[in-house]
């Protein structure tokens, strides 16, 4: 295992390196679409010119909102936005293991370097950390490593290696997920806590504990039992929403607060005061069925290929058994062995895969779409599952390595040079 281990942080890395010399090259080529670069990194000076030219093409679209936060703080109502884990960590690593280099690089430059090397160390973390959860989950050594060779050919590559919270969030979504495999629960509401000040997403991941232990429930304990289960769920649950709730309560001291000195907002007074719900409403027009217009059908084309993907994973695992769905896995309809994908194990993966897929569909940008996906274990399993011969819904090898591939380097291209999808 450690062996294998080794060969996926090897093969990560790989691919951050590939990820990093097309996107170079691909910005030499081609102009940028937009110009802002130049508004975080100067390039007065030939040293600055290529400063930006090896390490800007990863700093477009959100990752200016990171860098100016790790910079200045949170200085507009919309930054919050963007949750506060990376530019803590950009500004912790450009003063710290940086430092040295602040001789000849400026204080911008130093935390784009940081947060470049977060992202990428991370997203080897993470394809690791998947490869460890498969193991335990499963028991499946070949297909864990499959399912991580996958990983690091994920189509949203480039924003993995990008100043964006993706690969920070995902190493840390796989970690608490390893630790509830194995029944480390508390450590996986910890780890779940610290995921959720990067991104919101990491609250959901407290129906794990609800499965494990609630619906899970040995119907036949003590009320005593069941009791103490209930209480430890609460705490639990808990826990792993701290970070959310905490990175709620700072918005709501900056604004809302008898101390604070600026204007009181409107969202101050509403139950519950939550500045990420008001932000994502009013600046960045997220709501229900939103972005169903016909100027947004280009971003659901480009969102098509992760869509039909998963709505194909999610059906082929419901119709394999609908008898163990509709028992919430108390039961089953068969008991003949199975491909990994479609194991009893993978169903709470599942549900959170459909839980991501609706609220995409109906609420999200629907272009961010694959990289928000990133943080899904089931997708990068039903993916390795094409490869399992003979499965239900398996076979599908081709069309799965060419969105992978193709749509990984067009993406490294687009985003190199400034063009959306960001």
């Amino acid at each position: 295992m450690s062996s294998r281990i080794s060969t996926v942080a090897y093969y990560a890395s790989l691919s951050r390196l590939a990820i990093w010399v097309v996107a170079v090259v691909s910005h030499a080529l081609i102009q940028d679409y937009d110009s802002s670069l130049e508004l975080v990194l100067p390039i007065q000076t030939p040293s600055q010119q290529l400063f930006k030219s090896v390490f800007g093409v990863f700093l477009r679209w959100d990752s200016f909102y990171f860098t100016h936060t790790a910079k200045n703080g949170y200085a507009f109502e919309q930054a919050h936005a963007f949750f506060p884990l990376l530019s803590i960590l950009m500004r912790l690593i450009a003063s710290t293991v940086l430092a040295p280099l602040s001789v000849l690089l400026q204080d911008e430059q130093l935390l784009v370097m940081a947060g470049i090397l977060i992202a990428n160390v991370s997203f080897v973390v993470a394809s690791v950390q998947l490869y460890r959860l498969t193991v335990v989950l499963f028991g499946h050594e070949r297909f864990a490593f499959l399912s991580a060779i996958l990983y690091t050919l994920t189509p949203s590559g480039i924003f993995m290696s990008a100043i964006y919270a993706e690969s920070l969030f995902a190493s840390l979504s796989f970690t608490g997920m390893l630790f509830a495999a194995r029944k480390q629960y508390l450590l996986a509401a910890i780890t779940w806590g610290i995921s959720s000040t990067a991104r919101s997403n990491g609250i959901l991941y407290a129906g794990f504990f609800v499965y494990d232990l609630v619906v899970r429930m040995d119907l036949h304990s003590s009320i005593v039992t069941k009791i103490t289960t209930l209480l430890k769920v609460i705490c639990l649950i808990l826990t792993s929403w701290s970070g959310f709730l905490a990175v709620q309560f700072y918005g709501y001291s900056l604004y809302c607060s008898g101390t604070s000195t600026l204007e009181l907002r409107p969202w101050c007074n509403r139950v519950p005061p939550s500045i990420y719900t008001f932000v994502q409403d009013f600046y960045w027009n997220v709501g229900f069925l939103r972005y169903y217009e016909l100027k947004q059908i280009p971003n659901f084309l480009m969102a098509a290929p992760m869509i039909t993907l998963s709505a194909s994973g999610i059906f082929f695992y419901v119709i394999h058994d609908q008898k163990r769905i509709l028992s919430l896995g108390r039961s089953s309809a068969t008991d003949k062995p199975v491909s990994p994908f479609l194991s009893l194990a993978t169903l709470p993966y599942v549900v959170l895969w459909g839980v991501f897929l609706l609220s995409a569909v109906t609420t999200m940008h629907i272009q961010v779409i694959t990289r928000a996906f990133s943080c899904l274990p089931p997708v990068y399993w039903f993916a390795a599952h094409q490869f399992q011969e003979g499965a239900l819904g398996s076979g599908r090898t081709w069309p799965v390595s060419t969105f992978f591939v193709m749509y990984g380097l067009i993406g490294v291209v687009l985003f190199a040079n400034f063009f959306p999808p960001a």
